[in-house]
């Protein structure tokens, strides 16, 4: 049987090929970034294949001219994304719209092949005729403002003719429509994309007028005690037409009302991670509505309060949306017996551009009561460490030198949750950029096993990086089972291959030795820790309910309250829960996502009890930041003569960021479990109790504490720190610098982590933010080194900056952590015991040497 003609003609073919190298090539456009002089080379490409098959064109016969310019329209299309790279006509196209285009457009190519098709797919191409016929009306109405501008650079390079293509699209639909009588079919399709469409826009200005309501609402009636953003973060719908209110003007383009529909005035004014995106339905719907009054910063607050993405909504000095993590450079030390461990970490950040300048973000999260202990870039081929300093010096002298100046700085800023994040600059044009970063954390235990976590992080992508990994375990860690890929035996392992984010290590939990750290006549050392209880009698239940909550919790948990009053907190007040409003009140509370509770409005804390369970969503207290809320709160932490909150959360490890952050500063009295532990807690009247003092520190995940202790005073570097009886001879100063040094066995993290956590501790009572006026806190971050609420690390180009911004390097602290530092540092009459035994050893040998050479 032959074949039909039109199924093997060889200049259908070759055009058909043509358009598939386009696509192609298109594909590849998508792993580069945006603007760099590769995009300008695809672009070219995509406009030479189309205009050259266009040219071609006037070769063909004439029958077959018509198929053949459809196939040149689609090169033309396609290469309107590749020049949209470059340009930013549109911006990022949406993926759903994306996927939209794939899925339809192939109908076009049917049309030559009508005559052929069974009637049921004759009526499918219809209707996906009508579905792509909607999506090119739109592309072309938004390009309309163009059309002025296009028409005259036609005799130019020609690049203007890719306006007109979503026009002939139609053009070419609805010709092929009309010969081939797929009008019903094609309508269908019409009906059916619109209705999609209103239904999006009514359901979009509903949450948009929703917004608009609840945070009017709550400026005008509200009792000015939280921001009027906080209630909506807490009612609204979370779905993604809400995810698009709120990112409009943000993310997604939006007309302005004063110009066309289609303005290309209405770019976002702020920026979500460094993105702009184009949503067609975002911009039809922001159209028949007025213009959003709720502020892009109160917006961003709202999706970082309710999406947990705090690392996107990071203020930018500079753009890092081309910037993408190329290599990844893991190296761990282990100390089990010590449940300690420290984390080296190298990235190298890549720019692809062909110019400017980019700034990269990195947002790390820590183990809880972790810390940063060493930065470093690297600047003109030189790895340059860290100084610390004040959190304002720092941020002072980075926002100088990179917005002002364009030089090289980094710095690492401590953040609420357990979370740090590090701004690198600059990313040059086609070029890479390092920098490293030290983390001590504690490992945690659970069943009897430790567990050591990768320290994952938020920044330019990873997705295609290479790393390096290795572990070093320190001391006795028992049989252990490597994670997954790790290579190696006993007490190394080590990895290559593409970065994996999540991977940890379980090891069986040890026996903590005796064991010291000394430095400036201090000493520290860890101790196990198990939680304690003591009496305490609970009068009055609070309960902070909200979505998280379920009808059977509360309910159990009102009955093992038996005659205790029970309050919540709804509409900026404390309600006594009764057997009458009990289901009203759950109502109310549960259509709340998240929950705030203030803390200073509960009274005679010393007999109440504060029961939560929540999600991992919700405001930080940095972002009640000027509230009076916080200032209220800030005053009830700063009276030390009230006694500590009792909190127990139900909710297993998750807390809210406003409740996490206030456990950090250990705000509270702290247990967590289920509706037993309540049971037995309330059954036996008994608490945790707080064991933690200026000395000694707890971080109760690892179930350790660390203890500070203060050396003895040496009255004489050369008697008084040797044991009575034992002379001054040589021999046995050298054995006393021994045992001493047998004594100081622990690594320096000890005293890291206890001052990490003993600000922590300090600066929860009245939630301090500045190092004015805690002058002895910041000398204690100075001197261990470590990022915290109070100080950051900072790297500049020059020593010049440092004296100008009066940053200076504390030559007593511990500096920056690294590997090749694993014990404590000696004491100043320590180092004179060695250099004595030293001397006295070489005066012993030249003696004995020249009575030799006497005899």
């Amino acid at each position: 049987m032959e074949e039909h003609p039109k199924l093997t003609h060889p200049t259908y073919l070759a055009y058909l090929v043509a358009l598939v190298l386009s696509f192609l090539l298109l594909l590849i456009g998508q792993t580069l970034g945006s603007n760099n002089e590769r995009q300008v080379i695809l672009a070219f490409a995509h406009h030479i294949i189309a205009t050259a098959a266009l040219l071609c064109l006037w070769f063909a016969k004439k029958e077959n001219r018509g198929d053949l310019f459809v196939l040149v329209c689609l090169m033309y299309f396609v290469s309107c994304f590749a020049l949209n790279r470059v340009l930013n006509i549109l911006h990022s196209t949406t993926p759903w719209f994306a996927i939209y285009l794939l899925v339809v457009t192939p109908s076009l190519l049917l049309f030559r092949y009508m005559s052929r098709l069974p009637a049921w797919a004759r009526v499918l191409t219809g209707v996906f005729a009508g579905l792509a016929l909607l999506a090119y009306v739109y592309l072309a109405l938004f390009l309309l403002p163009l059309y002025p501008i296009s028409i005259p650079a036609l005799f130019a390079l020609g690049f203007s003719i890719h306006t007109f293509v979503p026009a002939v699209l139609c053009f070419i639909v609805g010709a092929a429509l009309k010969r081939y009588r797929l009008w019903k079919s094609a309508l269908a399709g019409l009906a059916a994309g619109l209705a999609v469409v209103a239904v999006f826009c009514v359901i979009y200005n509903q949450r948009a007028g929703e917004l608009t309501r609840i945070y009017n609402r709550q400026q005008i009636q509200g009792a000015g005690l939280l921001p009027a953003w906080v209630e909506a973060a807490q009612r609204l719908d979370k779905d993604a037409v809400t995810e698009r209110v709120l990112k409009s003007g943000i993310v997604y383009k939006e007309p302005l009302m004063n110009f066309s529909i289609f303005s290309f005035d209405a770019m976002p004014s702020r920026n979500w991670e460094g993105k702009l995106e184009h949503d067609p339905l975002v911009v039809i719907a922001t159209y028949a509505r007025p213009r959003m009054t709720v502020p892009d910063a109160e917006r961003m607050k709202i999706l970082e309060a309710m999406y947990n993405k705090r690392h996107e909504g990071e203020e930018r000095l500079w753009s890092g949306r081309s910037l993408y993590t190329s290599y990844v450079s893991t190296r761990v030390r282990i100390w089990p017996e010590l449940r300690l461990s420290y984390t080296e970490k190298a990235f190298t950040v890549s720019n692809p551009e062909s110019w400017g300048n980019q700034e990269a973000i990195y947002t790390f999260q820590l183990p809880e009561g972790a810390t940063v202990s060493a930065l470093s870039l690297w600047i003109n081929g030189r790895e340059e460490e860290a100084v610390l300093t004040t959190k304002e010096k720092a941020d002072t002298a980075y926002r100088t030198i990179v917005g002002v100046e364009v030089r090289d700085p980094s710095v690492v800023h401590w953040q609420e949750g357990n979370r740090v994040s590090v701004r690198v600059f600059p990313i040059e044009a086609n070029n890479t950029r390092i920098f490293r970063i030290g983390i001590t954390a504690p490992l945690s235990v659970a069943d009897h096993q430790l567990q050591y976590g990768n320290i994952t992080f938020q920044g330019p992508p990873a997705g295609f990086a290479t790393e390096e990994a290795s572990i070093e375990l320190i001391g006795d860690a028992g049989e252990i089972t490597p994670p997954a890929g790790f290579r190696g035996a006993g007490t190394h392992w080590f990895r290559e291959g593409g970065y994996r984010e999540a991977w940890s290590l379980q090891l069986p939990e040890r026996t903590i030795p005796s064991n010291r750290f000394t430095c400036k006549g201090r000493s520290f050392s860890i101790k196990p820790y198990n939680l304690q209880r003591e009496e305490a009698r609970t009068d009055i239940i609070y309960l902070d309910v909200n979505a998280a909550w379920s009808w059977p919790e509360f309910t159990e948990t009102l009955r093992l309250a038996g005659e205790r009053k029970v309050k919540v907190y709804l509409h900026d007040e404390l309600v006594d829960v009764t057997a009458g409003n009990r289901s009203g009140l759950f109502e109310a509370l549960h259509a709340q996502r998240f929950s705030i509770f203030p803390i200073q409005e509960i009274k005679d804390a010393e007999h109440a009890l504060l029961i939560t369970k929540g999600p991992p969503e919700g405001p930080s207290l940095q972002d009640l930041e000027g509230s009076r809320f916080r200032e209220e709160l800030a005053a009830c932490l700063r009276d030390t003569t009230l006694p500590k909150v009792r909190l127990l959360n139900l909710g297993g490890n998750n807390l809210s960021p406003y409740l996490q952050a206030l456990k950090e500063s250990r705000a509270f009295r702290y247990e967590q479990g289920g509706l037993l532990l309540l049971k037995v807690l309330l059954s036996t009247n008994k608490f945790a109790v707080d064991t933690e003092t200026a000395d000694r520190v707890v971080i109760d995940q690892a179930q350790i504490a660390i203890v500070r202790d203060s050396v003895q005073p040496v009255k004489s570097a050369l008697t008084d720190t040797l044991p009575a009886g034992t002379g001054t001879s040589a021999n046995a100063m050298e054995q006393h610098v021994a045992a001493r040094d047998n004594e100081t066995n622990a690594p320096d993290h000890l005293m890291r982590l206890f001052a990490y956590n003993h600000i922590l501790r300090e600066t929860g009572k009245g939630l301090i933010t500045t190092a004015a006026g805690h002058e002895e806190l910041l000398r204690t971050a100075t001197e261990a080194h470590v990022v915290s609420p109070l100080s950051s690390l900072v790297v500049l180009e020059k020593q010049a900056d440092y004296d100008r911004f009066g940053i200076k390097d504390d030559n007593n602290s511990l500096k920056n952590a690294s590997l090749k530092s694993k014990g404590a540092v000696p004491e100043p009459h320590e180092w004179a015991l060695i250099i004595i035994a030293l001397l006295s050893l070489a005066w012993l040998i030249y003696q004995r040497k020249w009575r030799s050479a006497c005899v």
